[in-house]
C-alpha cells in the first residue's frame, strides 16, 4: 500500500531553523506525502521560506494566517489536509528520513489506529538507519496505554509530533481538535486520541529530533503559562478520575502538585 500522508507544521517566526524543519521532510524516504505548512502570522522571514519551498516542490502547501496560535494552526491544517493518515511536526524540530516510513509500516503491521516513535534532543543521536540492532517494536491497546500513563512510557505520551495518526481518530474530535487559545494543548488531548484508537502501534527508534529553545512557548515558564498548565493537568486529573484509572490518577497528581508548587514560587 502506499497511502498519501499528511504532514502539518504550525509555523511562526523560526526562520533560523525552518529551512532544516523543511528539508527533513521532504527528504523522506516514504514520498507520497503532502506538506501543509501554516504560517501563522510570522513577522520574521519564515513566510517567505514557506513559499520559496512551495515553488520548488509540489507536494507543498503554504496556508497564511494572522496569528492565533498553535492549536488554531494544527486545526486549520488538519482541514486543508487529504491524507489517510496524519502527522505534526513542529517548525523548529526535524525528523529522521525514515520517519514516516516506518511509522506508517508498524501502523499497518499492528493494525494499529495511531504509532509512536521515541525521540531526542541530542542531533547527533537521531536514527537515520533502516534496520538497528536494538529495534523493539510492540503494541499497545488503548486502555493499557492509559493506565501506564505517565509511567516508563511518559517521554512519548503527552506530544503531538512524534506520531502518525489514522485520519478518523481526530477526525472524531472535529471540529476543534486542539483547544484553540491554550498553550498546553497537548496535555488537553493527547489521552482522547488514545482512547478513541483500537490500538497503539510503538517503535523505540528515536525518529524525531525535538529542539529545546529558551523562547519557545513550552519554555517560557510565566505566571499564565503555569496557570494553563495547571488548568490543562487539572482537566487530564478529572478524566483519569472519572475512568476509574487510579494509579494513572495518582501519578498526575503527584505532578500536578509539583506544578503548583511552580506557580505558587512564581508568584512570589
Amino acid at each position: 500500500m502506499n497511502e498519501k500522508i499528511s504532514i502539518i507544521v504550525p509555523v511562526y517566526n523560526v526562520d533560523k531553523y525552518l529551512e532544516v524543519c523543511i528539508d527533513s521532510i521532504i527528504n523522506q524516504t516514504y514520498k507520497n506525502i503532502e506538506i501543509i505548512l501554516v504560517d501563522d502570522g510570522s513577522t520574521d522571514k519564515s513566510g517567505r521560506i514557506c513559499d520559496e519551498y512551495a515553488k520548488k516542490d509540489d507536494r507543498i502547501c503554504v496556508i497564511h494566517q494572522v496569528n492565533q496560535g498553535l492549536s488554531k494552526a494544527r486545526n486549520i491544517g488538519f482541514s486543508a489536509s487529504t491524507g489517510v493518515y496524519i502527522a505534526f511536526v513542529d517548525s523548529d524540530d526535524f525528523i529522521s528520513p525514515v520517519y514516516i516510513e516506518t511509522l506508517y509500516k508498524i501502523i499497518l503491521r499492528y493494525n494499529a489506529d495511531i504509532s509512536v516513535c521515541e525521540y531526542t534532543q541530542e542531533q547527533n543521536d537521531i536514527d537515520t538507519k533502516y534496520l538497528p540492532d536494538n529495534n523493539k517494536e510492540y503494541k499497545k491497546d488503548a486502555v493499557t496505554m492509559l493506565r501506564q500513563w505517565h509511567g516508563k512510557l511518559k517521554q512519548i505520551e503527552t506530544v503531538a509530533w512524534n506520531k502518525l495518526y489514522k485520519r478518523e481518530i481526530l477526525e472524531s474530535m472535529s471540529p476543534e481538535i486542539f483547544p484553540t487559545g491554550k498553550t498546553h494543548e497537548d496535555v488537553y488531548t493527547s489521552h482522547l486520541f488514545v482512547e478513541k484508537a483500537s490500538g497503539i502501534a510503538i517503535t523505540n527508534r528515536k525518529l524525531y529530533y525535538y529542539r529545546k529553545r529558551d523562547n519557545s512557548i513550552s519554555r517560557k515558564r510565566t505566571k499564565e503559562s503555569i496557570r494553563q498548565d495547571l488548568e490543562a493537568q487539572q482537566a487530564r486529573l478529572l478524566y483519569f478520575k472519572s475512568k476509574k484509572m487510579y494509579v494513572a490518577y495518582v501519578r498526575l497528581w503527584i505532578g500536578h502538585i509539583l506544578h503548583r508548587m511552580m506557580y505558587v514560587c512564581q508568584k512570589k
